[in-house]
């Protein structure tokens, strides 16, 4: 028992050593792209933020900022310390998942359990990403082997650990709450049902009123703030499913934000035959598919002759892990379809990702047990070297990226070169948070703001219909005034001015183009004009024309 147990423990070791190589290797591969700049004015500003900023109202991920803040105080603030954080998140989330697996169907399942983990692309890529993803996964991870432990054991310490774990994801991400309904499905595990409901019932009910605080003072106002305006409004939640379904997955499709993993992101070079890419997005679905097929027969042909054939996984655990991983994908989608079409593959339905890979795990197991008791261990591995062999190539594809210094990187860097601590600069939509890590790490000591100037209280959305809204036609010509005002202060001052074309609307054709034409028209009217100094970054010094209307 001694030795069987000895050897489980330096299997998951060995799998959490190689999952390891794959997550802390490449931190500082990519430059920053905007959501991961935005984790760095979080963090910058986590105690000093403007009373009517929207970090006051961020709905999610507040716990992650907080421990990102002491993080990066013990190891720095380059993209690889940004990042580490969710390098060692995503790497315990290997021996959990495997002590989840180990505690609901053996040892077998443990160690195939860790492999698929270890190996997971998406897991990998949030590895590599200043964002709290990958801390999410291990919360939720975390409360799924509490839960566990409670409806096995009972102990009153179990219910409390689950609780505790629950309220923690609750913070850190409240989509959290399609996991709840989910989490039900555990009672069954319970050898007592009624007292075992009851205890969840107690639980979950206590750490959702716990929650409730944290609803209205953050949640809801973002909500009522345009917190989802950011997102595409024809996003077709049909085409999510999936894709999602794919995404999560030991490899599968990947939309074009997770960059790194998906043939669509630009960042990315094709260097696999599409009809190998094929296969191995595909192979994953047909494998467990057809394992959880061979489950099913098995069993039903158990309990007709009076009993499940060996191996064969528990009807109550089977409908458990199904419930943990389909209840929150269901509600999420439902709530795209409802709500508005928010729902991104690869993000917001990581909630449903341990239940996955714990039902994989345990599908494989079992499908070889049903097979043959003998060689069970032997069909398991090669079921799992199997799905590990398609995950290799997008994670070949991660490992081969070379990407250069991005846009943003060299605006910063030939902005900083040419400005002073007295100097103003004028950007537009998005392009201040892109550009305020790069500006740090490049010494530049002057002030940024933003066109239109309520960009500069919110932070990781940009609404630009209701910028457009004929509601706010007029507000955007007296805050374009306010700004040109600040640039004749700053000119008056001694000092120089810039602004930034709007990255996000290079040609001038889209509809940023019309908020930024009301900021020229101002400025051209109070006298200044743009001199282009560097055309391929897009910077322009501001200064007073030579011939035009004075200063009024």
């Amino acid at each position: 028992m001694r030795r069987s147990a000895a050897g489980l423990i330096a299997a998951v070791v060995a799998i959490t050593a190689i999952g390891a190589v794959l997550r802390l290797t490449g931190l500082a591969r990519r430059d920053f792209w905007f959501d991961e700049s935005c984790t760095f004015v979080y963090v910058d500003r986590l105690f000093d933020w403007p009373d009517d900023s929207s970090l006051w109202v961020q709905s999610t991920n507040l716990p992650y900022y907080v421990l990102l803040r002491g993080w990066v105080a013990l190891f720095g603030d380059s993209e690889a310390a940004y990042r580490s954080m969710s390098a060692v998140a995503a790497l315990l989330t290997v021996p959990v998942l495997a002590l989840v697996a180990y505690r609901l169907r053996g040892a077998i399942a443990a160690i195939v359990c860790a492999a698929l983990v270890a190996a997971h692309p998406l897991q990998i890529h949030y590895a590599h990403e200043a964002r709290a993803y990958a801390l999410w996964m291990l919360l939720l991870s975390l409360t799924l082997l509490a839960l566990v432990g409670a409806c096995r054991r009972g102990r009153a310490r179990w219910w409390v650990l689950f609780g505790c774990s629950l309220l923690a994801c609750l913070h850190l991400h409240y989509f959290t709450i399609l996991w709840v309904p989910a989490s039900a499905a555990c009672v069954g595990l319970w050898p007592d049902g009624r007292r075992g409901a009851r205890r969840w019932a107690v639980t979950v009910g206590i750490a959702v009123l716990a929650f409730l605080p944290y609803v209205f003072l953050a949640i809801l106002p973002a909500a009522r703030g345009g917190g989802g305006a950011w997102i595409a409004s024809d996003w077709d939640p049909a085409s999510a499913i999936p894709e999602s379904l794919w995404a999560l997955l030991p490899s599968g499709g990947y939309p074009a934000h997770l960059r790194g993993l998906s043939t669509a992101s630009h960042d990315t070079v094709l260097t696999q035959p599409l009809w190998l890419i094929a296969i191995a997005w595909t192979a994953p679905a047909v494998i467990v598919a057809a394992m959880l097929v061979v489950v099913t027969l098995r069993a039903r042909r158990g309990a007709a002759g009076g009993g499940p054939p060996d191996g064969a996984i528990a009807a109550v655990d089977h409908t458990a892990l199904a419930a943990l991983t389909l209840t929150p994908l269901a509600l999420a989608w439902m709530y795209s379809y409802v709500v508005r079409p928010i729902y991104l593959p690869g993000r917001y339905d990581l909630v449903a990702w341990p239940g996955l890979m714990i039902w994989i795990a345990a599908i494989i197991v079992d499908t070889a047990g049903a097979i043959t008791r003998r060689r069970r261990a032997a069909i398991a591995a090669a079921v799992c070297v199997a799905l590990i062999t398609c995950s290799a190539i997008p994670i070949a594809r991660m490992a081969a990226l070379r990407p250069g210094p991005s846009f943003h990187r060299v605006r910063a860097d030939r902005l900083a070169q040419r400005s002073g601590a007295d100097d103003l600069t004028v950007v537009f939509s998005y392009d201040r948070y892109y550009l305020l890590y790069y500006l740090h790490r490049a010494g530049f000591r002057g002030r940024v703001v933003s066109f239109p100037s309520w960009l500069d209280r919110q932070i990781g959305w940009l609404d630009t219909a209701s910028d457009l809204d004929a509601r706010r036609a007029g507000e955007l010509g007296v805050d374009a005034a306010r700004r040109v005002r600040l640039v004749l202060d700053a000119l008056d001052a001694g000092g120089r001015a810039w602004m930034l074309w709007d990255s996000m609307d290079s040609r001038g054709r889209g509809p940023r183009a019309t908020i930024s034409v009301r900021f020229f028209d101002i400025a051209e009217a109070a006298g200044l004009q743009f001199d282009l100094v560097d055309p391929e970054v897009g910077i322009y010094a501001i200064q007073r024309s030579r011939v035009g209307p004075p200063r009024s």
